[in-house]
């Protein structure tokens, strides 16, 4: 049985039911109920009537009591037979008590309670003999008053003797009429409080589900988000239940990135708060020496002076990038125009590009190659030259010279795969990061439908960037032609380009840039310096940040931590 039960519950809380069947179930089970105590009433009713009311012992006991009162109201008031008024006075005090007096002439008298034909409840065995003994005396010899061979007394037939003679007398008692009106309004009194009582429970276990819902979004109002909404039976009220919990875990979910969003920028700040006190410091010790005369030689000035403008410059360069966070990470949708472009000329001529460059300052530099023409995927031109900047820039300022920086540009299933990876120099581990480029990077990649990943192991710096193809617009011959094909240059070829006949050309300076400075700053400083022209982002290759100690280097954050 609890088995049972158990299935049934499970069932009516799994399976979806609106409440609107659940109403209707309700109220079937309320009729149910309210018939069920009709027919126990009724039960009852007629179990009662037949002890107390319709036994032989209980009528003939009522039916002599009537008797008894009949013949002392007559002998008392010397009433005769036909003295209607006075018997009818009698009868106005005996409820449901019936009395007929005749003899084999006529009917002297008939009063009292009248007995429906119709109704089947009760004994009738008192009209039956009275309607025998009516039959056979009024058959007898008219001459005689009486006939006492064709009268049979029993409970109900007996003699009665008024001032003016003897009669015939018939007395029957209904008193079980009482007992079954009393019973029918009880009965249908029952049915129509159960009928109620079981829609009140059903109402009462909806409204209190409402209520405990009510509770609870007002609790999430005040604060408490960390109380979890059940939803309960799946009905209406647990759709609307369940709709609140995503609701108050979006809530969670979004105050938790605010959070931690709001701990970064608390970072940052606090990051590049050092950041910038450190050169700024220096700057102003340099200017103290200046102003105070405290140089020796011409020489000397010259340094100081090369020294504060590097230190201005680092300045410069700090307050770029935080406006380039900013930029990035201010605003809730940023102004991102995808444009369908071929990946294998877009990549290339990027890659060629910054690749020149970075020979440039000095570096040997294996390219790989595999992207075919013919791939298209969707990104803005504008974030592609400042995610590439930034990252040719990060290993112009970091990557150490003794080694080959390794390019890899390749197409994998559905996606363009670039790998840039070079080692870290000694001193870009000795510095903190302030977290900015890898996450501006990250966040241009995604912005894309790209991914954007950055790792150290081993003091070897390995970024990878994601883009998916969303077109092809290539036969297969002409890819067979260009992966397999005899070309003068294979794509695939691992090439060094280290020495190539004509190095890349220095970019020209504005004329408002200041000029290098004279301290024997190597190509990297002349990178670095050129702050008006690259993004300085991937500044989070962890492990390096501007630093004081970092003269005549880039003070940008350098390689060597990858963010978590």
């Amino acid at each position: 049985m609890n088995k049972c039960r158990a299935k049934i519950r499970y069932w009516w809380r799994r399976r979806y039911l609106s409440l609107n069947f659940k109403l209707i179930v309700a109220v079937l089970v309320a009729a149910v109920f309210a018939v069920g105590g009709f027919l126990a009433s009724s039960v009852l009713e007629d179990f009662v009537a037949e002890k107390y009311y319709l036994s032989d012992k209980a009528r003939a006991e009522a039916v002599g009591n009537r008797y008894r009162e009949l013949k002392a109201f007559v002998k008392r008031n010397h009433v005769r037979a036909t003295d209607t008024r006075a018997l009818q006075k009698w009868l106005a005090g005996k409820s449901y008590t019936q009395l007929l007096v005749w003899d084999n002439n006529k009917d002297v008298f008939s009063g009292g309670w009248i007995v429906d034909s119709s109704d089947t409840r009760g004994a009738q065995d008192g009209s039956l003999t009275v309607q025998k003994n009516r039959a056979r005396t009024t058959e007898s010899d008219t001459m005689k008053h009486l006939s006492p061979e064709d009268f049979k007394e029993d409970v109900y037939n007996r003699y009665v003797t008024f001032a003016d003679g003897t009669y015939y007398t018939y007395i029957n008692v209904n008193g079980e009429k009482r007992w079954y009106y009393i019973m029918d309004i009880v009965a249908i009194l029952i049915a129509a409080v159960l009928f109620l009582m079981t829609i009140l429970i059903y109402n009462s276990r909806v409204l209190e589900r409402v209520s405990d819902l009510s509770d609870a979004v007002r609790k999430i109002s005040e604060g408490d988000l960390n109380r979890r909404i059940v939803p309960g039976h799946r009905d209406e009220i647990g759709e609307l239940a369940a709709s609140v919990d995503v609701m108050r875990t979006a809530i969670l979910e979004k105050m938790g990135n605010e959070k931690a969003a709001w701990d970064a920028n608390t970072q940052l700040i606090t990051s590049m708060s050092h950041d910038i006190r450190t050169p700024l410091t220096s700057l102003i010790g340099y200017l103290d020496i200046i102003e105070s005369g405290k140089f020796e030689s011409r020489e000397e000035l010259d340094r100081y002076i090369g020294s504060c403008r590097e230190k201005a410059f680092q300045l410069k360069d700090l307050s770029d990038r935080l406006f380039r966070y900013f930029l990035v990470f201010g605003k809730q949708e940023q102004e991102i125009r995808l444009e369908r472009m071929d990946a294998g000329i877009l990549f290339q001529q990027l890659l060629v590009e910054h690749v020149a460059e970075t020979i440039g300052c000095g570096f040997n530099v294996n390219l790989q190659y595999n992207v075919p023409e013919g791939f298209l995927v969707d990104v803005d031109i504008s974030s592609m030259r400042r995610l590439f900047d930034n990252l040719f820039s990060n290993i112009m300022k970091y990557a150490d010279h003794s080694f080959s920086v390794e390019i890899k540009a390749d197409l994998i299933l559905d996606r363009i795969k670039l790998v840039l990876q070079n080692h870290i120099h000694e001193e870009a581990k000795k510095v903190e990061s302030s977290k900015i480029g890898v996450r501006t990077c990250k966040r241009l990649c995604e912005d894309m439908n790209g991914a954007f990943h950055a790792m150290e192991e081993e003091k070897i710096y390995t970024t990878e960037i994601l883009f998916p193809v969303v077109e092809m617009n290539v036969t297969e011959d002409a890819l067979d032609r260009q992966l397999f094909g005899t070309a003068e240059a294979s794509p695939g070829q691992e090439r060094p380009v280290s020495d190539p006949e004509e190095p890349a050309s220095e970019p020209k300076r504005s004329e408002s840039e200041p000029e290098k400075t004279p301290s024997g700053a190597d190509d990297t400083n002349g990178i670095c310096n050129r702050a008006g022209r690259m993004d300085n982002a991937y500044d989070d290759q962890p492990g390096y940040a501007d630093s004081a100690d970092n003269e005549g280097g880039c003070n940008d954050d350098l390689q060597g931590h990858t963010e978590n």
